[in-house]
């Protein structure tokens, strides 16, 4: 005889009034309500005063504590709970489910974790708390202009935001939770330029002018210590800050320094953090970063400043964090009478020159700042770094005019 299934077996003892519906439904809720209490993360106890206590989660990642009279409302109040969040989660829900996600599996950073929570707050205020399936195509077009409008949005801010909106209402789609293409939404939504905020920035916040760098530079080499020295290097490697701090002595290689690592910055509940992550910002970071042999000297002076320990730069047995670097700069700005700027403008500063020297290649340019393309260099770090009146004076020296 042919072994029966299970559905042809329930099948037959309904046929043959072996079992009642109702009894099934029962059995099924029960299932239900089973699977959604082993679902709760928290225990569930009796107080003193014989109420029934447990938490139920916030959207936020904290909880709550809640109470009834007994066991069974405390259960009742549970699978309430998780029954809306599993069938009806709200957009914030949907994004924290996707973004852990994506960072339990590796996929991104803690600081790019932290980076994009803060967008989601900024930007997702109006419909963080709706439910993801009564959010529909026009809602979305509204959400995403209203945004733009009312936070005053740049192109590459609402570049985040809709990195964002893709993730979350594709992984909506996938688990079900709705059935339109949010990708073909936005590619139909019509923007024009003037909706976004314009952000025009004057060279001179952007790079140390010639004459600004010809105050610093001198001041950093006369006035010694271990923030200034790394300051120094920033203006003489054009290294980026993170991979400033992450510098293990084992990574002074004579005239050249071995990029390999770089420091990561994310907040969470405990605060902010500091750590090393043992790759650099991008693959073309990874690269030997050349030191001029006129300041080969300051590794010396980093050496009899910092005997001890594993990295470059340390005080008190701890590595250097990358603000301490960074609110010196801006100190010293401040003190010299300069446009206050951050390290990533030395940075600027040092590219702008390497690009304005006529006997160093492109291949070697790109290879020092560890980019990719020229490209990258030509649109994002070259800048002007003469005063109107040395303009003037090039101009009027010059035979073409």
């Amino acid at each position: 005889m042919p072994s029966l299934s299970k559905n042809e077996i329930l099948n037959f003892a309904l046929e043959n009034g072996m079992l009642d519906i109702n009894t099934i439904q029962e059995q099924i809720e029960m299932n239900e309500r089973q699977k959604y209490l082993e679902m709760h993360p928290y225990r569930i106890w009796q107080g003193t005063n014989g109420k029934w206590y447990t938490y139920l989660p916030q959207e936020n990642g904290g909880r709550v504590q809640k109470n009834r009279t007994t066991r069974k409302a405390i259960e009742d109040l549970i699978v309430e709970s998780i029954k809306k969040d599993v069938e009806s989660p709200t957009v914030k829900q949907v994004f924290y489910e996707w973004h852990n996600k994506r960072l339990e599996r590796g996929e991104i950073e803690k600081s790019t974790y932290s980076r994009y929570e803060r967008v989601f707050e900024r930007c997702f205020g109006s419909i963080a708390k709706k439910e993801i399936r009564k959010i529909d195509e026009a809602d979305i077009e509204d959400f995403i202009k209203d945004a733009i409008h009312n936070l005053n949005l740049t192109q590459k801010a609402y570049s985040n935001m809709r990195t964002i909106i893709y993730g979350v209402f594709k992984y909506a789609k996938k688990k079900g939770l709705i059935d339109y293409s949010i990708k073909q939404i936005i590619g139909d939504i019509q923007f024009s330029r003037k909706e976004f905020k314009k952000t025009i920035h004057e060279d001179n916040e952007q790079v140390f002018m010639v004459r600004e760098e010809n105050k610093i530079v001198p001041y950093l080499e006369q006035n010694i210590d271990l923030i200034n020295l790394g300051l120094l290097l920033i203006f003489k490697t054009g290294i980026r800050i993170g991979e400033l701090v992450a510098l293990e002595k084992t990574d002074v290689l004579i005239n050249r320094l071995s990029i390999t690592k770089t420091e990561t910055i994310y907040t969470d509940k405990a605060g902010t953090h500091y750590e090393i992550k043992d790759f650099p910002k991008t693959e073309a970071g990874l690269r030997d970063a050349i030191v001029p042999n006129n300041y080969l000297w300051i590794f010396k002076e980093i050496k009899k400043l910092c005997p001890f320990g594993d990295y470059l730069f340390m005080e008190n047995g701890e590595r250097i964090r990358s603000y301490v670097f960074r609110n010196r700069l801006y100190t010293l700005c401040r003190q010299l009478g300069i446009v206050v700027k951050s390290p990533h403008k030395i940075r600027k500063t040092y590219g702008s020159i390497l690009y304005d020297a006529d006997e160093i290649s492109e291949a070697f340019i790109m290879q020092q700042m560890g980019h990719t393309d020229i490209s990258c260099l030509k649109k994002h770090y070259y800048y002007n770094r003469m005063e109107t009146d040395e303009q003037v004076e090039m101009l009027n020296n010059a035979k073409v005019l």
